[in-house]
C-alpha cells in the first residue's frame, strides 16, 4: 500500500524541525523567521502560511515538544505517574529545552502553555503525597539536566530513580 503523504505536515514538520535546529545550534536570541525560513527550505510566505509570527512559531515548537513527550506518556502502556518518573526524569531534547526556556523568558505569555499541560497531567495522578514527590522529583531532575545543574550519575541515579518509582506506586 501506497503512503499518502501530506505536503502541509510536511512543511510544518520542516519548520518546526530548522526551528529547533537554529536554537539547538545558536540559542533562541538567534531565531528568526529568516533563518528557519532558509533551514526548512520555505520561502518566508511558507513559513508565515503556517505560523504567521515568530510568537506562534515557538508556540508550535513548544506545543510540539509537549504533544511528543505526551504520546511517549500514552505509548508506554504504562500507569501515567510511573511512565511520568520513567520518561520524563531527563532532557532528550539535545539542548532544544534550556533554548526553548530562553524563549519563555523572552515571552512570559508561552508559560500558559506550559502550565496548561502540567495541570492536566496533574490531575491525572491520585491524590497522594508520595505520587506527587515522585511527581515533583521528576520535574526537578529533569531541570537540573536541562540547566546543567549536575544530575546523580550511574547506581546513584537508578537508587533515586527506583526510590522515585516506589513513591509513584509501582
Amino acid at each position: 500500500m501506497t503512503e499518502i503523504k501530506n505536503p502541509t505536515i510536511e512543511a510544518r514538520m520542516r519548520i518546526l524541525q530548522a526551528a529547533a535546529e537554529v536554537i539547538r545550534q545558536e540559542g533562541a536570541m538567534a531565531l528568526t523567521l529568516d533563518a528557519v525560513a532558509r533551514g526548512a527550505g520555505v520561502s518566508k510566505g511558507g513559513l508565515l502560511h503556517h505560523f504567521p509570527s515568530k510568537d506562534a512559531l515557538v508556540r508550535g515548537l513548544l506545543e510540539y515538544q509537549l504533544d511528543t513527550f505526551e504520546q511517549s506518556l500514552q505509548a508506554s502502556g504504562l500507569p501515567f505517574a510511573e511512565a511520568y518518573v520513567k520518561l520524563g526524569s531527563y532532557d532528550g531534547s539535545q539542548g532544544l529545552l534550556l533554548g526553548m526556556m530562553a524563549a519563555l523568558a523572552l515571552n512570559p505569555s508561552l508559560l500558559e502553555v506550559v502550565r496548561e499541560r502540567w495541570q492536566r497531567w496533574y490531575a491525572q495522578i491520585p491524590q497522594n503525597p508520595d505520587v506527587m514527590v515522585a511527581m515533583l522529583a521528576t520535574d526537578g531532575i529533569f531541570m537540573a539536566d536541562i540547566l546543567q545543574l549536575g544530575v546523580p550519575e550511574g547506581d546513584f541515579k537508578r537508587e533515586v530513580l527506583r526510590r522515585m518509582l516506589e513513591l509513584a506506586g509501582v
